[in-house]
């Protein structure tokens, strides 16, 4: 298995049961939503008939991209005042569960995907890497995906958490997420058509590198040292558990807009730093039910971050046994001490231009 400093593949693929408990990647997307609309007045238009091609990046389960891609549809026909022919793709990564996500999609009574003439495709490949000829699309969205990195140039000593990192492991994934993000940058400035629109939502951090999750990435840090102390998982296995992810600060979104070979073929329209409340808090505020709080911030880290932490356990490991256990010793720490794993998640807000 890989060991606490061999560079290895992130696994960013949700967790079962991703789509009901994604109800904080859904109140982010709520703060982009304004953007995407300002995106379809300004995106020119195909003419003659031509379909309007749209792509969405990163949608795991389908329920986040409902409601935007039923935006793109209805503000294109606004536009034309006609039915025009609209292409959706849909992309995460191979290991994305494209079932779940196309179930979603097809089966739910209000999708986008029951309009006349709309046409859904998923592309399972991740976005650092080309996913478009040069030039196809005329919009792109990307909503709480790219703080997940490519890869993890070296596990995070004695925590789970990119944030709780320092020297030059810290180093290490701030380069990474430089890196990734000049990539995704690069390669949709090829895909768009000129004057395409490009919105992104971006799970960020304070200009101090705290991305506001901190108290739960300790909590579950500590739970999964408490699994270690019981034997369910090994010091090697516990020393490669990493949440493969970087949350950026505001300047680290800008700066290849600002400046460098990108800024020949994008412009920057409008950008923001948003701090989410936390909602699980606050029904917890308004009910006193500090088990139901356990339950939904449990489910909600299982869902999101569970998978990625169990990638590292080793082949002949019990893997069921260590997430079961996992999720009934992260619940119980959570009800003991609500508190302190109150969240306040920080996102960007860009709109992009394509030249």
């Amino acid at each position: 298995m890989s060991g606490p400093s061999t560079p290895r593949a992130a696994e960013g693929a949700m967790g079962r049961g991703y789509g009901r408990h994604s109800r904080v990647q859904h109140r982010a997307a709520d703060h982009g939503m304004p953007l995407l609309r300002r995106a379809l007045e300004a995106v020119p238009l195909p003419a003659d008939g031509a379909p309007f091609r749209a792509a969405d990046l990163g949608v795991a389960a389908g329920t986040n991209s409902l409601e935007p891609m039923r935006a793109v549809v209805e503000g294109v026909r606004a536009r034309t005042g006609e039915d025009t022919p609209v292409t959706v793709v849909h992309t995460d990564i191979p290991t994305n569960d494209f079932d779940a996500t196309f179930a979603t999609i097809t089966g739910s009574p209000d999708s986008y995907a029951h309009e006349p003439d709309v046409f859904v495709h998923a592309q399972a490949r991740s976005f650092y890497e080309p996913l478009f000829p040069p030039a196809e699309l005329h919009l792109a969205w990307s909503s709480i995906a790219v703080h997940w990195l490519s890869r993890v140039p070296a596990p995070v000593p004695d925590h789970i958490w990119s944030a709780r990192a320092t020297g030059a492991v810290r180093e290490a994934l701030r380069e990474r997420s430089r890196s990734d993000w000049q990539t995704f940058l690069a390669h949709r400035s090829r895909e768009l058509r000129p004057g395409g629109q490009l919105v992104v939502l971006g799970g960020a951090s304070a200009d101090d590198g705290s991305s506001g999750a901190e108290g739960l990435m300790d909590t579950a840090d500590a739970t999964l040292r408490g699994l270690m102390g019981r034997g369910l998982i090994t010091p090697d296995e516990y020393a490669g558990m990493t949440i493969p992810t970087w949350n950026r600060t505001h300047e680290e979104f800008l700066a290849p807009l600002r400046s460098g070979p990108l800024t020949t073929t994008l412009r920057l329209e409008e950008s923001s730093l948003v701090r989410l409340p936390d909602i699980h808090q606050d029904h917890l505020r308004a009910t006193g039910d500090s088990d139901a709080y356990a339950e939904e911030v449990t489910a909600f880290f299982t869902a999101a971050f569970a998978p990625s932490l169990l990638s590292a356990l080793h082949p002949t490991t019990d893997t069921p046994a260590v997430s079961d256990a996992f999720t009934t010793a992260l619940h119980h720490r959570i009800t003991t001490d609500p508190a302190a794993t109150e969240t306040h998640w920080h996102v960007v807000l860009l709109r992009i231009t394509r030249l």
